[in-house]
C-alpha cells in the first residue's frame, strides 16, 4: 500500500507531535478519509523526511507524531535554474510542475516583451503562492525532499549568472541541445508563447547567454524548458548516474 507523502513548513524531529497545516489535514481527513493510526511521510523542503503516524482526527484538524527519520532521495548533482517567461492559463503550472519533477533548484519567472500576462500587487502575490504550491505538490509526488523556490518575475533580459553554462532557447540558433559543454551548474531561459523578440535575443547574447535549439521542431513554452532539463540530466545529471 502506498504511503501518502506531504510537505509541511515546520521543524521535524523524531517524537515530535503537532497539528498539521489545514490544507494537509483537509486532504488527509476529507479527501483520503484517513483514520487515526494511518501512516504517512512528512518532509519540510530542507532535506528532512520522517515517517509519521496520524494520531487524532476531527472535521477540521488532524495531529501527527513523527517516528523515525528517513534517508531522503538525494538532490540532482546539477544545479539548474529555469528562467521561465510567464504564460497564460495552466501552461506555467505545467512548466513548474515538470521542472520540479526533473530536479531544478529554482525557477526564476520572466516578464518579456511578448508576455500577455501582467501581474502586480495582491494579484501577483496570490499567483506566486499558487505557483509555489504547484512546485510543492510536484515535490510531494516525485519523492523530492527539497522544493525549488519560484521567484517573482523580473524584466528580461538579465545578465547571465556567473559560474553557470547559460542556455537561451532559440529555434533559429545554430547549436543544438546536447552540444553544450558538460558542467555542474546551468541556467536555462525559455520565452513565452511567441518566443523572445529579436531584440531580446540579441541583448541576452550580449549579456552572456548562449543560443540553443531543441532539434528541428519548435516546442511550446511549457514543453521546451523541461525538454532541455531532461537532456542535461541525461548527459551529466542523475539520469545518467541512474543507468
Amino acid at each position: 500500500m502506498r504511503i501518502s507523502r506531504f510537505y509541511v513548513d515546520l521543524p521535524l524531529a523524531a517524537g515530535g507531535a503537532f497539528e498539521l497545516p489545514s490544507d494537509v489535514a483537509h486532504h488527509l481527513v476529507r479527501v483520503l478519509r484517513s483514520p487515526p493510526g494511518s501512516r504517512l511521510r512528512l518532509f519540510n523542503g530542507q532535506g528532512q523526511e520522517f515517517e509519521a503516524t496520524l494520531t487524532t482526527v476531527s472535521k477540521r484538524s488532524a495531529t501527527v507524531t513523527c517516528d523515525q527519520a528517513l534517508t531522503p532521495l538525494p538532490d540532482s548533482p546539477l544545479d539548474i535554474t529555469l528562467y521561465q517567461a510567464v504564460s497564460k492559463g495552466e501552461r506555467l503550472d505545467y512548466a513548474i510542475q515538470k521542472a520540479t519533477e526533473l530536479g531544478v533548484t529554482r525557477i526564476q519567472l520572466l516578464q518579456t516583451e511578448r508576455v500577455d500576462v501582467r501581474l502586480s500587487g495582491d494579484r501577483l502575490g496570490k499567483k506566486l503562492q499558487h505557483w509555489q504550491r504547484v512546485a510543492i505538490a510536484a515535490a510531494e509526488q516525485c519523492g523530492r525532499a527539497s522544493v525549488p523556490t519560484v521567484l517573482p518575475p523580473q524584466a528580461w533580459p538579465l545578465p547571465a549568472p556567473d559560474g553557470r553554462v547559460c542556455l537561451l532557447l532559440d529555434p533559429t540558433a545554430d547549436r543544438v541541445a546536447g552540444a553544450e559543454p558538460p558542467a555542474s551548474a546551468y541556467a536555462v531561459a525559455v520565452g513565452p508563447e511567441g518566443g523572445f523578440s529579436d531584440r531580446e535575443l540579441t541583448a541576452a547574447q550580449s549579456l552572456g547567454w548562449q543560443g540553443i535549439r531543441m532539434g528541428p521542431r519548435i516546442l511550446r513554452t511549457e514543453t521546451a524548458g523541461p525538454a532541455l532539463i531532461a537532456v542535461l540530466q541525461a548527459r551529466c545529471g542523475d539520469f545518467a548516474s541512474a543507468s
